[in-house]
């Protein structure tokens, strides 16, 4: 992220400034400090709802975090490197296990559970890099009729 490693990490711990970017999360909302009742629409009528707790970690540029009740198990870790001024490595780490057996065989056959997480980070990161990113000149509004250089 083109970020700064303090700020990357208080954007991306701020879930309600970018809950709204969320394409297939039905429910993250914060209800104490360390935890966050989320759900999550997938393929065939799947629904997973849980509440996320964070856990303590030694290192202070990670964040790890697991689940509590609902129809999935979550646990992962968020890890922030700063790899030069202005540029934050974020790496994200998760495993996942779904209760149900006939959507967790439907998950091992069509990897639904990756390709939720997948899009919602293009997502997140699309948004972050988009607010982030200095606009150099001002994109042509129909390009077709701008005047061709050679």
């Amino acid at each position: 992220m083109s970020q700064a490693l303090a700020e990357c990490k208080a954007r991306l711990s701020s879930i309600q400034s970018y809950r709204r970017h969320f394409v297939m999360v039905t429910k993250a909302t914060v209800t104490s400090s360390k935890t966050v009742d989320f759900s999550f629409r997938g393929p065939l009528g799947f629904e997973a709802k849980t509440v996320l707790l964070a856990s303590e970690s030694d290192n202070p540029n990670q964040f790890a975090f697991e689940s509590t009740g609902g129809n999935i198990d979550l646990m992962g870790l968020v890890d922030f490197e700063e790899i030069r001024p202005n540029c934050t490595e974020v790496t994200l780490a998760v495993h996942y296990e779904i209760k149900n057996k006939l959507f967790a065989w439907l998950d091992r056959r069509f990897h639904f559970g990756d390709a939720f997480l997948t899009s919602e980070m293009r997502s997140i990161r699309a948004h972050f890099e988009g607010v982030a990113a200095p606009v150099a000149e001002r994109p042509a509004m129909f390009p077709s009729l701008e005047t061709a250089t050679a």
